[in-house]
């Protein structure tokens, strides 16, 4: 189970929109649609980013601040960003616009600091696009540095808007628990960890191994991968690579270059892992595959391949990283039957 089951939340996305007076409020959209139900007080995100949410609309409507309106294209505040540090309280305000300049900014962050002293940093996602994704691609500073940080397991992260990272913090360092448990590493062992995104699982289990090399697709999570290694020490970011490269394409090349990690950490996409990175890892043949998955659908079939090819199923756990929702994650573990060495 999740250590809570309400307000675990540390990322909040509200769409900015008018209530049945006319007045800009925050919600979520109604079943398919993209009208906004008005959602003061949203059970699963902390007290304080509702508040900050709720101060906002009330700024927006004293100063004449418009929300965006789809069907016209017009209007300013498409969506209001949150995101909380679980351990550290850092809160992280962002609005995502239609354009960089906003009215009255100095005295928003002003209001925002004096009513909410943990505010670390407010930033102005510009999205002028009509489309249904929430954030841009250029980010403007208002306040502070313009990321928040925070720790997972004891690994220290840095994260701006655009970030990828576990929504419940709690939840997800029982779940890398969990996966560490599974991997039952050895000082002399290499871990590879593949869709390692910031690194964080991998770098939670890095003093246990030898070697730690983690693949990502995403540029920025690789980026953010190898700062975080760098700000755990040197010992720690001397034995860990981090490499931008699609899974499949990098678990292909580092089996050709014989490559034979004794650990191998999958937490693939929904869509799960493709077949070229799977027969890598047969490949490579670790002793122990540890899959972590958003999907169980898609778990099964990639582990119905990889027993194919000589793996044995040892155990699963399911951890409930989304409370009062259907979604759960489950992590597996696998071993190597012996007759498969070859």
């Amino acid at each position: 189970p999740s250590p809570e089951v309400a307000r675990y939340r540390n990322k909040v996305q509200f769409p900015v929109g008018r209530d049945k007076n006319g007045a800009p409020c925050i919600g979520f959209y109604a079943g398919r649609t993209h009208r906004i139900v008005p959602c003061p007080d949203c059970k699963l995100q902390p007290g304080v980013l509702n508040d900050i949410g709720n101060a906002l609309c009330s700024f927006f409507a004293a100063h004449g601040i418009q929300p965006y309106d789809e069907e016209s294209g017009k209007g300013l505040v498409r969506h209001i960003f949150l995101r909380r540090g679980t351990h550290s309280g850092q809160i992280m305000v962002c609005l995502v616009c239609t354009r960089p300049k906003f009215p009255h900014s100095e005295e928003l962050v002003a209001a925002l600091r004096e009513q909410f002293s943990d505010i670390a940093s407010v930033l102005i996602n510009v999205n002028a696009k009509k489309t249904n994704v929430i954030l841009g691609e250029e980010t403007v500073s208002l306040y502070g540095p313009g990321y928040i940080e925070d720790t997972l397991c004891g690994v220290p992260v840095r994260l701006g808007p655009l970030s990828f990272y576990q929504v419940n913090t709690l939840a997800a360092e029982r779940l890398y628990g969990i996966a560490a448990e599974y991997a039952q590493l050895e000082p002399s062992d290499v871990l590879l960890d593949l869709y390692c995104g910031m690194g964080t699982i991998g770098l939670s289990m890095a003093d246990r191994c030898r070697e730690l090399i983690g693949v990502e697709i995403v540029p920025e999570a690789i980026e953010s991968a190898k700062a975080n290694a760098a700000r755990m020490g040197d010992a720690i970011a001397a034995k860990s690579r981090f490499f931008c490269a699609d899974a499949g394409q990098a678990a292909t090349q580092l089996a050709a270059e014989g490559l034979h990690p004794d650990v191998v950490m999958l937490d693939p996409p929904r869509k799960g892992c493709d077949e070229a990175t799977l027969s890598a890892v047969v490949t490579m043949s670790p002793r122990r595959v540890v899959y972590v998955s958003c999907n169980p659908e898609t778990m099964a079939r990639d582990l119905a391949l990889l027993t194919a090819k000589g793996y044995r199923a040892e155990g699963f756990t399911p951890v409930d990283l989304f409370p009062q929702t259907a979604h759960c994650e489950v992590v597996g573990a696998l071993t190597r039957s012996q007759k498969s060495k070859g």
